[in-house]
């Protein structure tokens, strides 16, 4: 009987471990804040999503993300890249960008960039769970139906990849920072649920702090 229970605990953890790898719930907002002086239900709409990262598949994918979780919020949002190209700041003044954007129709940005990458090695150590501490007394069956489900757990190593960024919320016109947040997302399965686990976690703050 203590066997099968420990089969059945078993299969439940590798569930929850599974559900967790495949998870969005990989991005925590870690701090946020808005412009000194909002005022209650001044919210920004026609936003243009900028990612800042070096690799065009994710920046498609996350601009992709965080405009379809605005949308979902009925949010006027379009990504960049379509519209403004692969090397939009190369040779551009940066008192221009925030007007020439306006321009094309848009009244504000949701600049997100990735400011760090880092690997953290963590030891979880390991020990042994036993059956029920029941005196073992009579035959060596008895002693071996009590002892056989003492199990060692071995120690092991394992690593997190963190990825930082950084997410700012700008008026064009006039050009204002109104609203900026630090978020972690920690071991992403993937592109698709890294990018996904970002634009939950981002857009979800925006709205929690009256910015949408």
């Amino acid at each position: 009987m203590i066997a099968r229970i420990k089969v059945i605990l078993t299969t439940l953890a590798a569930l929850i471990v599974l559900g967790a790898c495949t998870s969005n719930q990989n991005t925590d907002v870690t701090s946020s804040a808005r412009v000194k002086g909002h005022e209650a239900g001044d919210h920004v709409n026609k936003v243009m999503v900028i990612a800042l990262v070096d690799d065009k598949t994710i920046r498609t994918a996350l601009e992709s993300r965080v405009v379809s979780a605005l949308q979902e919020r009925k949010i006027e949002a379009s990504p960049s890249l379509p519209v403004l190209g692969e090397n939009y700041g190369e040779g551009k003044a940066r008192s221009e960008m925030a007007a020439d954007i306006a321009s094309r129709g848009y009244e504000s940005a949701l600049v997100i960039t990735l400011v760090d990458v880092k690997e953290e090695m963590h030891y979880t150590q390991g020990g042994m769970n036993y059956a029920p501490d029941i005196a073992v007394q009579g035959a060596m069956g008895q002693t071996y139906y009590v002892r056989q489900n003492a199990v060692y757990e071995p120690g092991y190593f394992s690593n997190d990849k963190k990825y930082f960024l950084e997410s700012n919320l700008y008026r064009l016109q006039p050009e204002t920072l109104l609203w900026s947040a630090k978020s972690t997302t920690v071991n992403p399965a993937d592109i698709e649920a890294g990018t996904a686990g970002v634009a939950d976690a981002v857009v979800g703050r925006m709205a929690k702090d009256d910015m949408i």
